[in-house]
């Protein structure tokens, strides 16, 4: 197999070695710093193309295919001059790096057709619960909200720092647990979000800390994700239905059953809190 332009193309070189050569639309992700970037990948499992050092290539297809990915071409810097000699056009210089990673669909879903003008004279805040590694609080953070991100996970909070960084948002990036005194904000937001995350003692915090016409969003697994084996404990799953029982003192806009693209289902879920 070739090189395909329609595939996503990874570039771990130095930073000088990318700036002086690489290929239109490649994501430049430096080894071994691409350890800790994992969270500027395409979402899992995806098929994935590779520039590395010779010396370290191996590695990196290692660790990429441990991770879940398929490297179905790669090319080392000894061979990348002639492999662009052989595709004239397609390489470029500079530092421009291209976007592999993506929010939540749903909050992408939210964005774009249910608050487009509901705060066109405010800065919106948005609590993004159990963030990761802070695609979702990073994406909200670009399109105008001021957004504080918790998650338990140092590691994953550095890397959504990270992320914040190569994109110059300005993130309150809180690494606590939600069930210790003062994690949460005592402020009041516009927005919660909660994806792949549950813990039904905050149902009530969630609905006392959001404004009036705030917004929560969850997507989190939903009953039969026990089938594909994860997760099995009921603490981490949803009930059919549950989230409408839930919170049916708001307007409910969003309430379905969604299926990632390894087959688990969730529960989408988006309502406004009534005046």
């Amino acid at each position: 197999m070739g090189y395909n332009p329609d595939l996503s193309l990874v570039d771990t070189r130095s930073f000088d070695a990318f700036r002086e050569s690489h290929f239109k639309l490649a994501t430049h992700l430096p080894w071994p710093e691409l350890k800790f970037r994992l969270n500027e990948l395409p979402a899992r499992p995806a098929k994935l193309q590779l520039v590395a050092d010779e010396i370290n290539i191996q590695d990196v297809q290692q660790f990429l295919m441990e991770k879940g990915y398929e490297v179905v071409w790669c090319v080392s810097d000894l061979q990348y001059l002639a492999v662009i000699q052989n595709l004239p056009g397609l390489a470029v210089s500079g530092t421009e790096s291209h976007v592999l990673w993506s929010p939540s669909p749903l909050i992408e879903e939210f964005l774009t057709n249910y608050v487009e003008h509901s705060f066109s004279n405010t800065t919106p805040v948005a609590i993004d619960i159990g963030c990761g590694g802070g695609r979702d609080a990073v994406y909200l953070s670009m399109n105008g909200w001021q957004v504080i991100g918790i998650d338990h996970k140092e590691a994953v909070i550095q890397r959504a720092k990270q992320l914040a960084k190569c994109h110059q948002q300005q993130i309150e990036w809180k690494n606590c647990s939600v069930n210790t005194a003062g994690c949460l904000p005592s402020q009041s937001v516009d927005l919660v979000v909660v994806i792949r995350y549950l813990n039904r003692a905050l149902f009530d915090t969630f609905k006392t800390m959001l404004k009036p016409e705030g917004y929560v969003v969850f997507q989190t697994f939903v009953e039969g994700v026990e089938a594909f084996g994860s997760p099995k404990n009921p603490n981490y799953i949803l009930k059919k239905g549950e989230l409408a029982k839930t919170f049916e003192d708001f307007h409910v806009i969003v309430d379905r059953i969604d299926t990632l693209d390894d087959g688990r289902p969730v529960a989408s879920f988006i309502a406004q809190k009534i005046k």
